[in-house]
């Protein structure tokens, strides 16, 4: 995970900006969370995947006690099957799922954390077929690419 600092990038940007431009949200380091997905239609997060959810919460708080005021984006995907509109409402669903158990259950204050879901803008493995490595979530640190006006 390589984070980008404001001043190697030469300028920062707006919240909305990250959320909405995949150009520039790519900018941001990602964490792995590879073990993370999901069944078809479903936004619930299974029994067997909550190491791989306590390791991310491990590693998010320890950034967070580092920099308390460190910014993740958590993003919900789905595969291509289905309407648009449906899979752009379940990805958010599953982003915020993932972040509900981080809070709950693994300590991760919400206010460290913005929740987005993009459908299936970005499938990790070019498909319209069903495919359960697209049905994920996505973390990346967006602290360094923020505007110090938006973190306060």
């Amino acid at each position: 995970m390589a984070a980008l600092d404001a001043e190697e990038l030469g300028r920062t940007f707006s919240l909305r900006q990250i959320r909405d431009i995949p150009q520039v949200r790519r900018l941001a380091a990602t964490v792995d969370v590879n073990n993370i997905t999901f069944d078809t239609g479903s936004a619930a997060i299974k029994a067997e995947q909550a190491e791989s959810l306590a390791s991310l919460g491990r590693f998010m708080r320890s950034m967070i006690a580092e920099n308390p005021g460190e910014i993740f984006l958590i993003e919900g995907h789905t595969d291509a099957v289905g309407a648009a509109s449906l899979n752009l409402t379940l990805s958010d669903r599953r982003a915020e799922s993932v972040a509900l158990a981080l809070t709950e259950y693994f300590d991760v204050p919400p206010e460290n954390m913005v929740v987005q879901g993009y459908g299936e803008s970005d499938l990790r493995i070019e498909t319209q077929e069903a495919e359960r490595q697209n049905r994920r979530v996505a973390v990346r640190v967006i602290t360094p690419l923020l505007r110090s006006a938006e973190l306060r």
